[in-house]
């Protein structure tokens, strides 16, 4: 099938943007620069919002310190959680990367905003990121006091390999019997360590993210292994017993498909689920150009979804 034509807004934006605003393409070259985050956290176009307090916490991880960059919004008493993660293709990223999104979330849907600083491949294959998100969920579930968050409720939020990260997060809290968690929104996420799905074939020459740039991630963070547990969250084989979720797909992105599928799973398996699909979006739609109209309405949407489940 022929690859959907790109939002007219988006594809102007995409066309006067900076090449290297989101370097999917070049994860070889971005892999070569020892910080390659750096630039990420200095980023001048992030806005500051007086309305929501941010600050570094850093707590013990799997594989040392573990930084978490939490978002307060200025509203008294104990509030919801949403942990974040960023996405990156799992090699690159922040959580300043994001922090309109984080910025968003917490004034918005009135909640405090965690968000992971966990480590990256290749460096750091598999599963060094899913550890670092699973520890980070479990502090919280104890510690939520600390940052004025309520314990009971708490909701995984992750963008693309963020996606991955929130999805195996919420996997491994069912079968380990770990924190309870309200709700996961995943964004356009990266389930399918397989690579199996007609969007991956058909994207190979599609804006910011193809189909190149995506097995290269996988390498990098499977180590070319094939998917483990929670590496690859569509290879569960039940998928009963998760916390309600939105999925959101682009349309123009190599990882449609297997979001579209991993959101029908869930509702097969009795999970409450709500899937979105952005038409003419790219992959990172709302992250690379929150100001153009189809963003504006995914995340007024992405909003709303918390809000009902952190605020019933």
């Amino acid at each position: 099938m022929p690859v959907p034509p790109v939002d007219p807004e988006i594809q102007s934006l995409l066309d006067t943007s900076d090449a290297g605003v989101f370097p999917l393409y070049g994860l070889d070259s971005v892999l070569a620069v020892p910080e390659r985050y750096r630039p990420l956290r200095e980023r001048p176009e992030t806005p500051a919002d007086d309305r929501v307090r941010a600050e570094d916490l850093f707590i013990p991880g799997p594989g040392g310190q573990l930084r978490l960059r939490v978002y307060r919004p200025a509203t008294d008493g104990t509030l919801p959680v949403v942990l974040y993660l960023h996405g990156g293709a799992f090699t690159y990223g922040s959580p300043e990367a994001e922090e309109e999104h984080a910025l968003r979330y917490a004034r918005d849907a009135e909640a405090v905003v965690v968000s992971v600083d966990y480590r990256l491949a290749p460096e750091h294959p598999y599963p060094a990121a899913a550890d670092d998100a699973y520890a980070a969920l479990t502090w919280l579930a104890g510690n939520a006091a600390e940052v004025g968050g309520d314990p009971d409720r708490i909701a995984v939020a992750g963008v693309s390999a963020g996606g991955n990260l929130a999805a195996a997060t919420a996997l491994r809290a069912r079968d380990l019997g770990g924190p309870r968690l309200l709700f996961q929104l995943l964004l356009y996420p990266a389930v399918d360590g397989g690579m199996t799905s007609a969007s991956l074939r058909e994207c190979t020459d599609t804006p910011v993210l193809n189909r190149a740039a995506v097995e290269l991630a996988w390498r990098h963070y499977t180590g070319g292994n094939s998917p483990a547990p929670y590496a690859s969250p569509a290879e569960a084989a039940d998928l009963s017993g998760l916390p309600p979720a939105l999925v959101v797909v682009a349309e123009v992105d190599p990882l449609r498909d297997e979001g579209r599928r991993y959101a029908e799973r869930l509702s097969a398996a009795g999970v409450t689920t709500e899937l979105i699909q952005a038409p003419g979006a790219v992959h990172g739609f709302d992250v690379l150009f929150p100001k153009a109209r189809i963003s504006e309405r995914n995340l007024a949407d992405q909003v709303r979804a918390l809000r009902e489940a952190l605020h019933q």
